[in-house]
């Protein structure tokens, strides 16, 4: 399916922008410290921004990567608890909801980047729309990973509930 393996491609990109992401965030951070608390005379005023906001862009991001291999905080234990048919509906009704919430998300995101050119951070002076546009791209990539998740489960009739891994089974 050409579509799927287009999805992955993207998320594959998006995993790597996430790698840097985290460098980048690690590196300013221990930065700050060392700047602060070993040469204490003078700090770096920008650092704390830049930290926060590529925190807020490796959530949303890294949320829609949990979504397309169907690993974000879920408890499952109702799930298999049930018959295998009523499992299976409930994780589905589970999906249909989140996609829901992400299209709710994407409208609320839509709304704050075009209210963040309004707005420039305190510090670095940029847009708070580049900040904004996180929940948007996020919320964007979490429908299209969820929809790709139901089509690939779907499509290779595999079991919607989600195979656990056999380190996964001590924890149900």
């Amino acid at each position: 399916m050409i579509f799927v393996k287009i999805v992955d491609r993207v998320n594959a990109i998006a995993e790597k922008v996430l790698a840097f992401i985290l460098m980048v965030m690690a590196v300013v951070v221990m930065m700050q410290v060392l700047v602060r608390f070993v040469f204490e005379q003078f700090s770096i005023p920008w650092s704390e921004e830049i930290a926060k906001y590529l925190m807020i862009w490796l959530t949303f991001v890294g949320s829609a990567i949990a979504t397309r291999k169907a690993k974000l905080i879920a408890i499952d234990s109702v799930v298999f608890a049930l018959s295998e048919r009523w499992g299976k509906i409930l994780k589905f009704l589970a999906h249909i909801i989140s996609l829901i919430f992400y299209v709710i998300l994407l409208v609320v995101g839509i709304e704050w980047f075009q209210f963040g050119f309004t707005e420039t951070a305190p510090v670095t002076k940029i847009s708070k729309a580049y900040v904004y546009a996180a929940m948007m791209v996020g919320a964007v990539l979490m429908i299209i990973n969820t929809v790709t998740y139901l089509i690939e489960t779907f499509h290779n009739g595999e079991d919607i509930r989600g195979a656990m891994a056999p380190d996964e089974i001590d924890s149900v």
